[in-house]
């Protein structure tokens, strides 16, 4: 048979230490002595025996597999073969797969190589692949395996037993964000928008013209205000699909108060894209508020389950506290768009700023 072209085709991804490469005939010596590991064995209730004819055969023919991913992954600083991680079990009508890993035995245990592995797997599933959903399970008694994949952004949906062994079900969605509210700041709270006792504080600051000024909308009425947030779209405090938007209000520990709202809008599942947008009150401006909370947003974006890559922030270049902010959080300002948009009147030139995720770990 001729190997699998396109969609389900053996890719190689080439990481920070490891490269993930199509297994071929050459990987059945290193494959055949990772299935007489007694650890690895152990730790995934593995008892069926293989010949080396069966190893010796499963290699050779991984490319020829079809709604499957077969990958070796491959220490990059030696070039040796340390394992395998494998997308299989293809379930078209909910695009989801199932992830496997195998380590070629406790001397490429604990070296980080497995996690890296794990992720890029998961990205060129999600990512490349386009799939909605990845599963695994986990021996509840293999510890650092459910933490390792818990930091690579699986969580756990449920237990089953099996044989008389608990197993952890684990997934990862390619757009899932379900924070648990509040998300508490040092001297702020982020919650969901509420559409009764939201519509007065929200409209104190939304229907002033220095606030709407360089936003898509115009100071209206207190009516107009509970009328928008009866509309769950814009009330939404969870992301399920791509394209949906995440508002959440500001509200002061010390006192209460409602002071400002912010937006998350997932772009892009393939390309890890999050924009986020902010509007304070005037009356709390000069204090940090707007710096903080937008700090936590960008938080959430990459870390709460939507595995950003990128967030960015777009702002009228008239707009000089808001550009003042995007710098102050450590955005770059990657782009200058002259006359880019006819905006309430006249020509606006728009800046565009963003951060990648590694680039914000180093800084927090």
């Amino acid at each position: 048979m001729a190997p699998v072209t396109g969609r389900w085709a053996n890719p190689t991804v080439v990481g920070a230490r490891v490269t993930l490469r199509p297994i071929v005939a050459d990987d059945a010596g290193a494959m055949w002595e990772a299935v007489h590991d007694p650890e690895g064995n152990d730790l995934t209730a593995t008892s069926a025996g293989f010949t080396r004819d069966e190893i010796d055969a499963w290699c050779a023919s991984r490319q020829e597999q079809d709604e499957r991913v077969d990958l070796a992954i491959v220490e990059r600083e030696t070039g040796e073969y340390a394992g395998e991680v494998v997308l299989n079990e293809y379930d078209a009508e909910q695009e989801s797969a199932n992830l496997r890993i195998a380590l070629r035995g406790p001397a490429w245990y604990g070296r980080g190589l497995g996690g890296e592995a794990v992720r890029m797997a998961v990205d060129h599933g999600l990512r490349t692949l386009g799939l909605a959903r990845i599963t695994l399970d986990v021996l509840s008694r293999n510890p650092r395996a459910v933490r390792a994949y818990a930091r690579a952004g699986f969580r756990e949906t449920g237990r089953h037993e099996d044989d008389g062994e608990e197993w952890i079900d684990m997934a990862i969605e390619a757009s899932r964000l379900e924070p648990d509210y509040p998300i508490v700041t040092e001297r702020l709270l982020l919650r969901p928008l509420d559409p009764e006792t939201d519509v007065e504080p929200m409209h104190a600051y939304r229907s002033r013209e220095d606030v709407c000024r360089y936003e898509p909308y115009v100071p209206g009425t207190l009516e107009e205000m509970a009328e928008r947030l009866r509309n769950p779209d814009r009330v939404r405090s969870t992301i399920h699909a791509k394209g949906q938007k995440l508002s959440l209000a500001i509200e002061r520990r010390d006192t209460g108060a409602m002071i400002g709202d912010l937006i998350l809008i997932w772009h892009s599942v393939a390309d890890g894209h999050a924009e986020v947008g902010y509007v304070l009150h005037p009356d709390h401006g000069g204090q940090g508020f707007a710096t903080e909370a937008t700090a936590a947003l960008v938080d959430l974006a990459f870390d709460g389950g939507l595995r950003a890559h990128r967030v960015s922030a777009r702002t009228d270049e008239l707009n000089e506290p808001s550009a003042a902010l995007c710098r102050r959080l450590g955005l770059r300002h990657e782009a200058t768009l002259v006359e880019s948009e006819w905006f309430k009147g006249g020509w606006s030139t728009m800046l565009e700023f963003a951060v990648l995720d590694h680039e914000w770990r180093a800084r927090r």
